[in-house]
């Protein structure tokens, strides 16, 4: 992951977020719109394919973006293409492979699977090549049979026999593609998916089942001195799957808090409103464990009395970017629901650091979020920008521009690209037609 001003030992830092790198970095729609304009700078495309520049490369999106931008700037793939075969093998943290420092191996594979599924037969064929003879072609294989249609990789089951060891246990996933197509077709690949099954039933084993466990039951198993912490998670995220509110919780959470128990925020939230009185006195008492977490459910279901902390969670994160978008979201819909005029100013300051958000923080998994609100706050502005949304990194922002932006003439034309684009995501090509049938 990239740094800036963050503290990082390595030199590498982001571009500044005003030019066309730092938004090309950051995955804007603002950085695709320019370099379609000026296809002569398509050259800096490489520098986001040959280093994985998201914040967090868990949520944050670029595969797609990238693999248009290649496509759409006519860009030579033998750089990806290489980069791939220069990998060397998998190695945890902090073993990790010197020639996959930047992600370099993910960043190959997700691109040009997506390429391949924009008709690029020079990624397709790359990529089988890969399963064929690359040192990583479990991870490519299984990110192959989790995106393609099955025809373009069933037949590399005969590959996948005979470079398939006892080893590799670790590698399959038995109950996921391609190995439930393939099992029965080799006994080389059945015994090696009969060992991982194995070897999952195991871990399973050792696991509590809670799924049948009354509301009632899992607070006494909270409570219990003896009950191990494990088990104590798996209570917790019965609560927070079942999504229907314990408010019995809140008798054991001063010590589930106190054990800085695992899960214990997730099953909070599904309390709703009931959790506030609590959460107020949480986020007074800066030595409370739960301290940091009260700011983010008042922002949840908070009120106007609730600013003031919500606003402190704020800034105790000036110098992070991950953590906004549950706060700014909060006081949006906060101000949104008690517009005073006494609160013009904090609207005005809001969408300031909305505004700056949405185009400096490299962290793109919350933009969407930024975006949101700044329609909630500044509708007539927020929606002048929603055209070039159209080509963000990050599929959520692609359909709220689907949605709210200003049917220009260039609007459309991005929307009939999205609403044909074969990797495009079904929610976006459906917002597309939908604006376009003018729904």
């Amino acid at each position: 992951m990239g740094c800036e001003n963050d503290g990082c030992s390595h030199e590498w830092h982001y571009a500044p977020y005003r030019t066309g790198l730092g938004a090309l970095q950051r995955g804007q729609g603002s950085a695709v719109a320019w370099l379609l304009g000026q296809p002569d700078h398509g050259h800096v495309v490489y520098t986001c394919t040959t280093r994985d520049t998201r914040w967090d490369w868990q949520v944050d999106d670029r595969y797609t973006y990238l693999a248009r931008l290649l496509h759409d700037l006519r860009l030579d793939t033998a750089p990806l293409v290489a980069q791939l075969r220069a990998c060397g093998p998998y190695r945890p943290w902090p073993q990790t492979d010197p020639t996959d420092d930047d992600n370099q191996f993910n960043l190959a594979v997700g691109v040009l699977e997506a390429l391949a599924r924009k008709g690029n037969t020079q990624a397709h064929e790359t990529l089988r090549g890969y399963v064929r003879d690359g040192i990583r072609w479990i991870d490519a294989l299984t990110t192959l049979a989790s995106s393609w249609p099955a025809e373009w990789w069933d037949d590399l089951w005969e590959t996948a026999a005979t470079r398939i060891r006892p080893g590799d246990v670790a590698e399959i996933l038995p109950t996921s593609e391609p190995w439930l197509r393939w099992r029965g077709r080799d006994p080389r690949i059945d015994s090696v998916l009969n060992a991982a099954q194995r070897s999952r039933k195991d871990a399973q084993g050792r696991r509590v089942d809670l799924s049948t466990t009354s509301d009632a039951e899992l607070i006494a198993l909270l409570q219990a001195p003896d009950t191990g912490r494990a088990v104590k998670v798996t209570a917790l995220h019965q609560i927070r799957r079942r999504a229907r509110p314990v408010p019995e919780l809140l008798d054991v959470v001063e010590q589930l808090a106190a054990e800085r128990q695992a899960g214990l925020f997730g099953a909070l939230r599904v309390l709703g409103p009931q959790v506030l009185p609590a959460a107020r006195s949480w986020a007074a008492d800066t030595e409370h464990p739960l301290f940091d977490a009260a700011a983010h459910l008042l922002a949840e279901h908070g009120e106007e009395q609730d600013i003031p902390s919500i606003l402190a969670a704020l800034d105790r994160l000036t110098d992070e970017w991950c953590g906004h978008d549950r706060l700014t979201e909060g006081l949006a819909r906060i101000l949104t629901g008690s517009p005073s005029a006494s609160q013009a100013d904090l609207r005005a300051t809001l969408i300031r650091r909305l505004r700056r958000l949405t185009i400096a923080s490299p962290h793109s998994y919350e933009r969407g979020s930024y975006l949101r609100s700044l329609l909630l706050l500044d509708p007539d502005k927020t929606s002048g920008v929603l055209p070039s949304c159209l080509l963000d990194c990050e599929p959520d922002v692609r359909l709220l521009a689907a949605q709210h932006a200003p049917l220009t003439d260039q609007t459309q034309r991005w929307l009939l690209t999205l609403r044909d684009d074969p990797i495009e995501e079904a929610s976006v090509r459906q917002a597309a037609v939908a604006r376009l049938n003018g729904n």
